[in-house]
Protein backbone atom coordinates (compact mmCIF):
# COMPACT_ATOMS: atom_id res chain seq x y z
CA UNK A 1 0.00 0.00 0.00
CA UNK A 2 1.08 3.65 -1.15
CA UNK A 3 0.39 6.43 1.27
CA UNK A 4 0.84 10.22 0.18
CA UNK A 5 -0.06 12.26 2.42
CA UNK A 6 -1.29 15.91 0.53
CA UNK A 7 -2.26 17.86 3.15
CA UNK A 8 -2.06 19.08 7.20
CA UNK A 9 -4.71 21.09 8.98
CA UNK A 10 -2.71 23.86 10.52
CA UNK A 11 -3.10 27.51 10.88
CA UNK A 12 0.14 29.64 9.34
CA UNK A 13 0.79 32.74 11.33
CA UNK A 14 4.20 33.12 9.21
CA UNK A 15 4.41 32.46 5.12
CA UNK A 16 7.11 29.69 5.31
CA UNK A 17 9.57 31.18 3.04
CA UNK A 18 12.32 29.74 4.28
CA UNK A 19 11.29 26.15 3.64
CA UNK A 20 10.20 27.08 0.24
CA UNK A 21 13.85 28.18 -0.55
CA UNK A 22 15.08 24.36 0.91
CA UNK A 23 12.85 23.09 -1.69
CA UNK A 24 13.99 24.98 -4.30
CA UNK A 25 17.57 24.65 -3.46
CA UNK A 26 17.27 21.02 -3.48
CA UNK A 27 15.40 20.55 -6.95
CA UNK A 28 17.82 23.16 -8.34
CA UNK A 29 21.09 21.04 -7.36
CA UNK A 30 19.49 17.58 -8.80
CA UNK A 31 18.87 19.29 -12.35
CA UNK A 32 22.17 20.91 -12.27
CA UNK A 33 23.75 18.21 -13.91
CA UNK A 34 21.06 17.72 -16.31
CA UNK A 35 22.16 21.40 -17.66
CA UNK A 36 25.84 20.91 -18.19
CA UNK A 37 26.57 23.06 -15.11
CA UNK A 38 27.74 20.36 -12.58
CA UNK A 39 28.22 16.45 -13.28
CA UNK A 40 27.91 13.83 -11.49
CA UNK A 41 31.18 13.36 -10.72
CA UNK A 42 31.39 16.99 -8.73
CA UNK A 43 28.45 15.93 -6.53
CA UNK A 44 29.73 12.52 -5.62
CA UNK A 45 31.87 14.02 -3.08
CA UNK A 46 29.15 15.50 -0.82
CA UNK A 47 27.33 11.91 -0.43
CA UNK A 48 27.83 10.22 2.99
CA UNK A 49 30.16 8.26 3.74
CA UNK A 50 32.39 9.22 6.97
CA UNK A 51 32.13 11.92 9.31
CA UNK A 52 32.98 14.88 7.05
CA UNK A 53 30.55 17.95 7.85
CA UNK A 54 30.33 18.71 4.15
CA UNK A 55 28.66 15.02 3.55
CA UNK A 56 26.71 15.44 6.54
CA UNK A 57 24.87 18.71 4.98
CA UNK A 58 25.69 17.95 1.71
CA UNK A 59 24.29 14.28 1.55
CA UNK A 60 20.83 15.75 2.06
CA UNK A 61 20.61 17.74 -0.70
CA UNK A 62 21.15 14.95 -3.03
CA UNK A 63 18.69 12.58 -4.51
CA UNK A 64 19.19 9.56 -6.45
CA UNK A 65 16.54 9.94 -9.11
CA UNK A 66 13.01 12.04 -9.62
CA UNK A 67 10.75 10.24 -7.34
CA UNK A 68 13.38 10.11 -4.75
CA UNK A 69 13.47 13.99 -5.20
CA UNK A 70 9.65 14.09 -6.04
CA UNK A 71 8.46 12.15 -2.31
CA UNK A 72 10.75 14.04 -0.19
CA UNK A 73 9.72 17.80 -1.62
CA UNK A 74 6.20 16.46 -1.30
CA UNK A 75 6.93 15.66 2.76
CA UNK A 76 8.79 18.74 3.30
CA UNK A 77 6.15 21.09 1.80
CA UNK A 78 3.50 18.87 3.87
CA UNK A 79 5.02 18.95 7.54
CA UNK A 80 8.28 21.64 6.81
CA UNK A 81 5.70 24.59 6.30
CA UNK A 82 3.81 23.77 9.28
CA UNK A 83 7.36 23.69 11.20
CA UNK A 84 8.64 26.91 9.80
CA UNK A 85 5.05 28.94 10.28
CA UNK A 86 5.52 27.96 13.97
CA UNK A 87 9.53 28.40 14.31
CA UNK A 88 10.00 31.38 12.05
CA UNK A 89 11.99 31.77 9.03
CA UNK A 90 15.42 32.79 10.38
CA UNK A 91 15.54 29.88 12.76
CA UNK A 92 14.35 27.19 10.20
CA UNK A 93 17.23 26.46 7.99
CA UNK A 94 19.33 25.75 11.05
CA UNK A 95 17.27 23.59 12.24
CA UNK A 96 16.85 21.76 9.47
CA UNK A 97 20.66 21.39 8.76
CA UNK A 98 20.81 20.38 12.59
CA UNK A 99 18.19 17.09 12.30
CA UNK A 100 20.26 16.72 8.90
CA UNK A 101 23.58 16.40 10.81
CA UNK A 102 21.78 14.34 13.39
CA UNK A 103 20.10 12.34 11.23
CA UNK A 104 23.13 11.34 8.97
CA UNK A 105 24.93 10.57 12.42
CA UNK A 106 22.56 8.32 13.57
CA UNK A 107 22.90 6.39 9.99
CA UNK A 108 26.97 6.15 10.28
CA UNK A 109 26.78 5.00 13.64
CA UNK A 110 24.53 1.88 12.93
CA UNK A 111 24.69 1.23 9.72
CA UNK A 112 27.70 2.75 7.92
CA UNK A 113 26.91 2.33 3.76
CA UNK A 114 27.27 5.49 2.23
CA UNK A 115 23.79 7.18 1.55
CA UNK A 116 22.08 10.37 -0.01
CA UNK A 117 18.66 11.90 0.43
CA UNK A 118 16.95 14.51 2.64
CA UNK A 119 14.83 11.96 4.29
CA UNK A 120 16.38 11.84 7.83
CA UNK A 121 15.84 15.70 7.98
CA UNK A 122 12.00 15.34 6.81
CA UNK A 123 11.96 12.51 9.22
CA UNK A 124 12.94 15.30 12.05
CA UNK A 125 10.55 17.57 10.69
CA UNK A 126 8.00 15.08 10.92
CA UNK A 127 8.80 14.38 15.00
CA UNK A 128 8.79 18.00 15.59
CA UNK A 129 5.17 17.68 13.96
CA UNK A 130 4.18 15.20 16.44
CA UNK A 131 5.25 17.17 19.17
CA UNK A 132 3.37 20.74 17.93
CA UNK A 133 0.22 18.92 16.08
CA UNK A 134 -0.48 15.42 17.30
CA UNK A 135 -4.20 16.05 17.28
CA UNK A 136 -4.12 17.95 13.55
CA UNK A 137 -5.89 15.73 10.78
CA UNK A 138 -3.82 14.81 7.80
CA UNK A 139 -5.14 14.61 4.87
CA UNK A 140 -3.77 10.81 2.83
CA UNK A 141 -4.42 9.74 -0.51
CA UNK A 142 -3.97 5.56 -0.77
CA UNK A 143 -2.61 3.35 -3.35
CA UNK A 144 -3.42 -0.55 -2.94
CA UNK A 145 -2.25 -3.00 -5.58
CA UNK A 146 -2.31 -6.71 -5.33
CA UNK A 147 -0.37 -7.46 -8.60
CA UNK A 148 -1.64 -11.76 -8.46
CA UNK A 149 -4.95 -10.60 -9.18
CA UNK A 150 -4.24 -7.09 -10.85
CA UNK A 151 -6.56 -5.80 -8.55
CA UNK A 152 -6.31 -1.99 -7.61
CA UNK A 153 -7.85 0.63 -4.60
CA UNK A 154 -7.44 4.45 -4.66
CA UNK A 155 -9.09 6.24 -2.83
CA UNK A 156 -8.74 9.58 0.26
CA UNK A 157 -9.23 9.58 3.76
CA UNK A 158 -7.77 11.95 7.43
CA UNK A 159 -6.56 10.82 10.56
CA UNK A 160 -4.91 12.19 13.25
CA UNK A 161 -1.43 13.09 12.37
CA UNK A 162 0.24 11.18 15.89
CA UNK A 163 -1.18 8.12 13.97
CA UNK A 164 -0.35 8.36 10.40
CA UNK A 165 2.74 9.60 11.95
CA UNK A 166 3.37 6.57 14.35
CA UNK A 167 2.85 4.40 11.43
CA UNK A 168 5.49 5.54 9.76
CA UNK A 169 7.95 5.13 12.98
CA UNK A 170 6.65 1.76 12.96
CA UNK A 171 7.25 1.38 9.29
CA UNK A 172 10.75 2.51 10.00
CA UNK A 173 11.63 0.56 12.47
CA UNK A 174 10.62 -2.48 11.09
CA UNK A 175 12.72 -1.45 8.31
CA UNK A 176 15.51 -1.27 10.37
CA UNK A 177 15.62 -4.69 12.00
CA UNK A 178 14.97 -6.50 8.76
CA UNK A 179 16.99 -4.59 6.36
CA UNK A 180 18.16 -5.21 2.47
CA UNK A 181 15.54 -2.24 0.82
CA UNK A 182 18.59 -0.24 0.46
CA UNK A 183 16.36 2.47 2.74
CA UNK A 184 18.01 4.45 5.03
CA UNK A 185 16.07 3.70 8.41
CA UNK A 186 18.36 4.71 11.26
CA UNK A 187 18.85 8.05 9.33
CA UNK A 188 14.67 8.18 9.60
CA UNK A 189 14.69 7.27 13.01
CA UNK A 190 17.58 9.19 14.04
CA UNK A 191 16.08 12.26 12.60
CA UNK A 192 13.10 11.37 14.06
CA UNK A 193 13.94 11.15 17.61
CA UNK A 194 16.20 14.64 16.88
CA UNK A 195 13.07 16.46 15.61
CA UNK A 196 10.75 15.31 18.92
CA UNK A 197 13.75 16.06 21.00
CA UNK A 198 13.97 19.54 19.70
CA UNK A 199 10.31 19.91 20.26
CA UNK A 200 9.89 18.58 23.66
CA UNK A 201 12.79 21.52 24.78
CA UNK A 202 11.24 24.50 22.50
CA UNK A 203 8.13 23.78 24.25
CA UNK A 204 9.04 22.98 28.06
CA UNK A 205 11.32 26.42 28.06
CA UNK A 206 8.83 28.14 26.48
CA UNK A 207 10.57 29.03 23.58
CA UNK A 208 7.70 29.02 21.13
CA UNK A 209 4.42 28.32 21.32
CA UNK A 210 1.55 26.51 19.40
CA UNK A 211 -1.76 27.31 18.36
CA UNK A 212 -2.96 23.83 18.56
CA UNK A 213 -2.74 21.26 21.57
CA UNK A 214 0.61 19.86 21.74
CA UNK A 215 2.08 16.62 22.72
CA UNK A 216 2.76 18.17 26.44
CA UNK A 217 -0.63 19.02 26.35
CA UNK A 218 -1.72 15.79 25.44
CA UNK A 219 0.32 13.80 27.71
CA UNK A 220 -0.93 16.12 30.89
CA UNK A 221 -4.67 16.48 29.80
CA UNK A 222 -4.97 20.04 29.18
CA UNK A 223 -6.08 19.09 25.26
CA UNK A 224 -9.49 19.36 23.84
CA UNK A 225 -11.04 18.72 20.34
CA UNK A 226 -12.17 22.35 18.99
CA UNK A 227 -15.67 20.78 19.16
CA UNK A 228 -15.63 20.88 22.67
CA UNK A 229 -14.82 24.20 22.97
CA UNK A 230 -17.99 25.40 19.95
CA UNK A 231 -18.63 28.92 20.98
CA UNK A 232 -22.05 27.96 18.79
CA UNK A 233 -25.07 27.07 21.56
CA UNK A 234 -28.38 28.20 19.73
CA UNK A 235 -30.22 26.91 22.68
CA UNK A 236 -29.12 29.44 24.61
CA UNK A 237 -30.69 31.62 23.06
CA UNK A 238 -33.80 30.70 23.88
CA UNK A 239 -33.57 32.24 27.43
CA UNK A 240 -31.79 35.30 26.22
CA UNK A 241 -33.58 38.14 24.95
CA UNK A 242 -31.90 39.73 22.12
CA UNK A 243 -29.32 42.19 23.16
CA UNK A 244 -28.80 46.28 22.12
CA UNK A 245 -25.59 46.19 20.74
CA UNK A 246 -24.72 50.23 20.01
CA UNK A 247 -22.53 51.02 17.27
CA UNK A 248 -20.26 53.27 19.11
CA UNK A 249 -19.77 51.09 22.30
CA UNK A 250 -19.77 47.60 24.18
CA UNK A 251 -22.31 46.72 26.88
CA UNK A 252 -21.48 44.27 29.60
CA UNK A 253 -23.61 41.27 29.63
CA UNK A 254 -26.00 41.64 32.91
CA UNK A 255 -25.51 38.33 35.33
CA UNK A 256 -29.29 37.68 34.72
CA UNK A 257 -28.01 36.51 31.04
CA UNK A 258 -25.36 34.31 32.91
CA UNK A 259 -27.67 32.98 34.75
CA UNK A 260 -29.90 32.08 31.47
CA UNK A 261 -26.69 30.61 29.78
CA UNK A 262 -25.84 28.54 32.74
CA UNK A 263 -29.84 27.24 33.66
CA UNK A 264 -31.18 26.34 29.84
CA UNK A 265 -30.54 23.05 29.30
CA UNK A 266 -29.97 22.36 25.62
CA UNK A 267 -31.59 20.44 23.16
CA UNK A 268 -30.02 18.66 20.15
CA UNK A 269 -31.13 21.32 17.28
CA UNK A 270 -28.92 21.14 13.59
CA UNK A 271 -28.62 24.77 11.89
CA UNK A 272 -25.80 24.31 9.49
CA UNK A 273 -26.67 27.84 7.82
CA UNK A 274 -25.29 29.40 10.52
CA UNK A 275 -21.52 30.54 11.21
CA UNK A 276 -19.89 28.22 13.98
CA UNK A 277 -16.94 29.82 15.33
CA UNK A 278 -14.85 27.27 17.37
CA UNK A 279 -11.64 28.26 19.17
CA UNK A 280 -8.55 26.43 19.19
CA UNK A 281 -6.58 27.74 20.98
CA UNK A 282 -5.42 30.85 22.62
CA UNK A 283 -1.62 32.17 22.81
CA UNK A 284 0.08 34.94 24.96
CA UNK A 285 0.00 36.69 27.60
CA UNK A 286 -0.27 39.82 29.18
CA UNK A 287 -1.82 42.59 26.91
CA UNK A 288 -1.60 41.06 23.65
CA UNK A 289 -3.56 37.83 23.39
CA UNK A 290 -4.14 35.43 19.99
CA UNK A 291 -6.70 33.31 19.76
CA UNK A 292 -6.49 30.95 16.61
CA UNK A 293 -10.03 29.46 15.40
CA UNK A 294 -11.61 27.35 13.14
CA UNK A 295 -15.50 27.94 11.19
CA UNK A 296 -17.23 24.93 11.46
CA UNK A 297 -20.71 26.04 9.94
CA UNK A 298 -21.56 28.22 7.24
CA UNK A 299 -19.06 31.24 5.91
CA UNK A 300 -18.64 34.53 6.91
CA UNK A 301 -18.02 36.80 4.79
CA UNK A 302 -16.66 40.53 5.07
CA UNK A 303 -16.05 40.10 8.83
CA UNK A 304 -16.03 43.07 11.18
CA UNK A 305 -14.56 43.49 14.70
CA UNK A 306 -15.76 45.43 17.31
CA UNK A 307 -13.90 45.99 20.30
CA UNK A 308 -13.97 47.78 24.01
CA UNK A 309 -12.32 50.94 24.05
CA UNK A 310 -8.21 50.58 24.53
CA UNK A 311 -8.49 47.57 22.85
CA UNK A 312 -7.13 47.10 19.00
CA UNK A 313 -7.93 43.75 17.28
CA UNK A 314 -6.74 42.46 14.04
CA UNK A 315 -8.28 39.49 12.19
CA UNK A 316 -6.59 37.01 9.98
CA UNK A 317 -9.55 37.04 7.15
CA UNK A 318 -10.59 40.46 5.32
CA UNK A 319 -12.68 38.86 3.19
CA UNK A 320 -13.77 35.34 4.30
CA UNK A 321 -13.96 32.72 6.86
CA UNK A 322 -15.57 29.87 4.97
CA UNK A 323 -16.83 26.14 6.33
CA UNK A 324 -13.63 24.42 8.16
CA UNK A 325 -11.47 27.02 7.32
CA UNK A 326 -8.69 28.07 10.33
CA UNK A 327 -7.97 31.51 11.04
CA UNK A 328 -7.17 34.01 14.01
CA UNK A 329 -8.06 37.31 15.86
CA UNK A 330 -5.40 39.05 17.53
CA UNK A 331 -6.30 41.24 20.68
CA UNK A 332 -3.75 44.03 22.14
CA UNK A 333 -4.24 46.67 24.71
CA UNK A 334 -2.88 50.07 24.39
CA UNK A 335 -1.48 50.79 28.21
CA UNK A 336 -0.34 47.00 27.48
CA UNK A 337 -2.80 46.16 30.00
CA UNK A 338 -3.58 42.27 30.97
CA UNK A 339 -6.46 40.68 28.92
CA UNK A 340 -7.92 38.10 31.90
CA UNK A 341 -11.27 38.31 29.74
CA UNK A 342 -12.22 40.21 26.52
CA UNK A 343 -16.13 40.41 25.33
CA UNK A 344 -16.70 41.53 21.32
CA UNK A 345 -18.78 41.41 18.14
CA UNK A 346 -17.94 39.93 14.98
CA UNK A 347 -20.46 41.22 12.12
CA UNK A 348 -20.59 39.40 8.97
CA UNK A 349 -22.62 39.06 5.88
CA UNK A 350 -24.18 35.75 5.10
CA UNK A 351 -24.63 33.91 2.52
CA UNK A 352 -28.09 35.97 1.41
CA UNK A 353 -25.72 39.07 1.52
CA UNK A 354 -28.20 39.95 4.89
CA UNK A 355 -25.38 41.73 8.26
CA UNK A 356 -25.36 40.24 11.16
CA UNK A 357 -23.47 40.16 14.59
CA UNK A 358 -22.29 37.52 16.94
CA UNK A 359 -21.57 38.57 20.62
CA UNK A 360 -18.25 36.45 21.88
CA UNK A 361 -16.76 36.33 25.29
CA UNK A 362 -13.31 35.03 25.35
CA UNK A 363 -10.91 34.02 28.61
CA UNK A 364 -7.37 33.49 27.20
CA UNK A 365 -6.11 31.80 30.04
CA UNK A 366 -8.85 28.96 30.66
CA UNK A 367 -8.98 28.75 26.55
CA UNK A 368 -12.50 29.33 26.82
CA UNK A 369 -15.01 31.10 23.86
CA UNK A 370 -18.55 31.57 24.35
CA UNK A 371 -21.41 32.92 22.08
CA UNK A 372 -23.76 35.25 24.25
CA UNK A 373 -25.71 36.29 21.34
CA UNK A 374 -26.21 36.18 17.30
CA UNK A 375 -28.67 37.76 15.44
CA UNK A 376 -28.66 35.46 12.51
CA UNK A 377 -29.09 32.28 15.30
CA UNK A 378 -31.93 33.73 16.78
CA UNK A 379 -33.59 34.75 13.47
CA UNK A 380 -33.27 30.84 12.65
CA UNK A 381 -34.40 30.04 15.85
CA UNK A 382 -36.96 31.72 15.87
CA UNK A 383 -38.25 30.00 12.49
CA UNK A 384 -37.62 27.11 13.46
CA UNK A 385 -39.76 27.66 16.86
CA UNK A 386 -42.72 28.80 14.40
CA UNK A 387 -42.53 25.68 12.26
CA UNK A 388 -42.78 23.12 15.28
CA UNK A 389 -45.89 25.25 16.31
CA UNK A 390 -47.31 25.17 13.11
CA UNK A 391 -46.69 21.72 12.45
CA UNK A 392 -48.15 20.68 16.11
CA UNK A 393 -51.55 22.73 15.29
CA UNK A 394 -51.82 20.83 12.21
CA UNK A 395 -51.43 17.76 13.96
CA UNK A 396 -53.97 18.76 16.66
CA UNK A 397 -56.47 19.52 14.03
CA UNK A 398 -56.42 16.11 12.32
CA UNK A 399 -57.03 14.61 15.87
CA UNK A 400 -59.83 16.79 15.90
Amino acid sequence: MLLIPYKLETTFTRIPFANAAIIVCTSVIFFLPLTGILSFADLEPFALKDWDLSQLIGSAFLHGGFFHLLGNMLFLWIFGNAICGVVGNAVYPFLYLFLAILSGASHLMIDGTPAIGASGAINGIVGMTLVFFPKNRIHTFYWFFIPIVWFVKTGKFETKASWMILYWLIFDIFGAMIGGDGVAHWAHIGGFLGGVTAGLILLQFHIIDTYSPSLLDVLSGKSSDPDAISSLNLDTLAALESPQISSNAMTPVGQQESDALTAQAPRPIEVPVVPNICLSRCVGDGGIVTCYIVNKGATLKNPILKVPQGVTALMSSKIALRTGESGWIRFSTDDESTIDSIEFILGYKNSSNDFHKIRFRCIPISNTLTMISSTEAEEKYSEQTAMENQNNEVSVGQMG
